[in-house]
């Protein structure tokens, strides 16, 4: 809890972070303990402290205690920010010099325990060392994997079929990344090996693993894209090298997007691969292993091309009514059970084609409605759902108009007028917002639910021939406009080759706003999502 504070006291934040999970936590405390000691001899009061746990420095993303400081100094909370050393920051030193220059706008004072009150010179020269301590840091480490590897040691994590093998030297110290085979998981990645090679696709493997109850890597279910993984970047089981007794290091650099912080890998030239034959850990025979590889080449098990395709409109709404997992499109625009097609773990074998869907689910609606009667609930349900958002919206106006009052009152006693200035054209944004939104909410019926009922119908009727007309950009309007009025379509089997049970639920709000609308079904000018 922040400590009170009369109004001339100093007031004080103290942030504290360190970078791995394999430091120590209490080096926190450590940083806390130190920075309360300093506050006392400025004669100041702590009135937050922020903490990052296992955050790196090399992005301001990612660090919510570092956002909530910066909210707090931006909003006139604190006067002076007290932490360890500039590198808790940031050691990035484009961040470094936004989050001091952002500071000194806000008239909040930064001070560490070695520099003292921060300035212009120490920002530029401390956020230069720590990027290079950074940079510098990185090319040792990949000194180090580099030796590991001629040392037969493997850098990185443990991968699905072995098991640690650390020791301790004569000195005492542990030797990391020594691997031994795991009998039990070898055989069962000599078995997807050679099912592969047989001509087994990656589902069906992993199918077949599911229903005898071999657990997967980490326990989980076994997934074609466990087997399958990414052929670029040699991950998942039949691209691993090190099942040929390969040990491979530097096929990618990772490089941080400077603007989202997350790390993206990018594939080195071969020739700058570093690879050291492991017999001892080879756990496929050469022959199989090679089988598999050229299948691979050859498209084997290739479910879709490259580039990047528009999911069809009713994506996201088709349900499986076994499992309650995603339909989704396996081949030839056919929707069948996801869950089923990637884990083989649901009982449902039954598809039904895009196409044919697409062209009955809107008069399945318009059925569904009839034949259960749903009309006088439907219009029930939406002005209940709109009488909720309406309140909700009333209430959220209501308090944001109370908000910019008092700040309106801190801009006339002179204090916190810039920040009061952003949030109150924040809290104007959000208004507007949802105005927007209030307004489009459908008011309850006036006509009977029989009249209600025919303008549905219809309207309905005249969405269908837009999805049943000719051209193309028209009718994926049309079915996106569908999907909105649909919560949800299960599909389930029935008896009888191909037959299915298609369950809709219809949105009850979408709904009565779809039939109170005026003009067309859709815009004929708007282009297709």
């Amino acid at each position: 809890m922040p400590d009170k504070v009369s109004p001339c006291t100093l007031r004080i934040a103290i942030y504290a972070r360190f970078s791995s999970r394999l430091q120590k936590p209490t080096s926190i405390a450590d940083q806390v303990r130190l920075c309360r000691r300093h506050a006392e001899q400025l004669r100041g009061n702590v009135v937050t402290v922020h903490e990052d746990r296992a955050t790196t420095a090399a992005t301001r993303q990612f660090r919510p205690a570092l956002r909530e400081l910066l909210v707090d100094a931006e909003t006139g909370q604190i006067d002076l920010i007290l932490t360890e050393s500039l590198d808790r920051i940031s050691r990035d030193q484009e961040d470094m010099a936004a989050i001091h220059k952002r500071l000194r706008f806000w008239n909040v004072r930064l001070v560490t325990l070695d520099r003292g009150e921060i300035d212009d010179i120490q920002v530029c020269i401390g956020g230069l060392l720590s990027q290079t301590y950074i940079e510098n840091l990185a090319a040792k480490t990949r000194r180090g994997q580099i030796g590991a590897v001629h040392d037969r040691r493997v850098p990185g994590g443990l991968c699905y079929g072995y098991r640690s093998a650390n020791r301790i030297d004569e000195r005492g110290r542990v030797t990391r990344g020594l691997r031994a085979v795991d009998p039990e998981q070898a055989r069962v990645v000599q078995r997807i090996f050679s099912l592969y090679a047989d001509g087994t696709s990656a589902r069906q493997i992993a199918s077949i693993l599911n229903a005898e109850g071999v657990p997967g890597p980490q326990g989980r279910p076994w997934n074609q894209s466990t087997i399958n993984g990414n052929a670029a970047q040699r991950k998942g089981i039949l691209n691993n090298d090190l099942y040929d007794g390969r040990l491979i290091y530097n096929r990618q650099t990772h490089i941080r997007d400077p603007d989202t912080g997350k790390r993206k890998a990018r594939p080195n030239p071969e020739s700058e691969w570093v690879v050291n034959d492991v017999p001892e850990l080879r756990i496929v025979d050469k022959d199989t292993w090679q089988r598999v590889q050229d299948l691979r080449r050859a498209g084997h098990d290739r479910r879709y091309g490259t580039g990047y395709r528009i999911p069809l409109p009713l994506t996201g709404v088709l349900r499986c009514g076994v499992c309650g997992g995603n339909m989704t499109i396996s081949q030839k625009r056919r929707y069948r059970c996801h869950v089923r097609h990637t884990q083989g773990t649901c009982d449902n074998c039954r598809g039904i084609e895009a196409e044919r869907i697409e062209n009955e689910a809107c008069s399945l609606l318009s059925r569904h409605l009839i034949r259960t009667g749903e009309i006088p609930n439907l219009i029930h349900k939406a002005a209940a759902s709109a009488r909720r958002r309406r309140a909700e919206l009333t209430r959220a106006i209501e308090e944001g108009r109370g908000r910019v009052t008092h700040l309106l009152e801190a801009i006339e006693t002179g204090t916190q007028s810039a920040a009061a200035h952003r949030r109150i054209l924040d809290i104007e944004r959000e208004e507007a917002a949802m105005q927007v939104e209030l307004r489009s909410l459908p008011d309850p019926p006036a006509a009977t639910p029989k009249g209600f009922s025919r303008r549905l119908q219809k309207r309905l009727g005249a969405l269908q021939r837009e999805i049943a007309g000719k051209c193309p950009n028209r009718r994926r309007r049309a079915l996106l406009r569908l999907a909105r009025l649909i919560e949800r379509i299960d599909i389930s089997p029935l008896p009888g080759r191909g037959n299915v049970d298609i369950a809709i639920e219809p949105c009850a709000h979408e709904l009565v706003a779809f039939a109170l609308e005026e003009g067309p079904p859709i815009d004929p000018e708007s282009p297709p999502l």
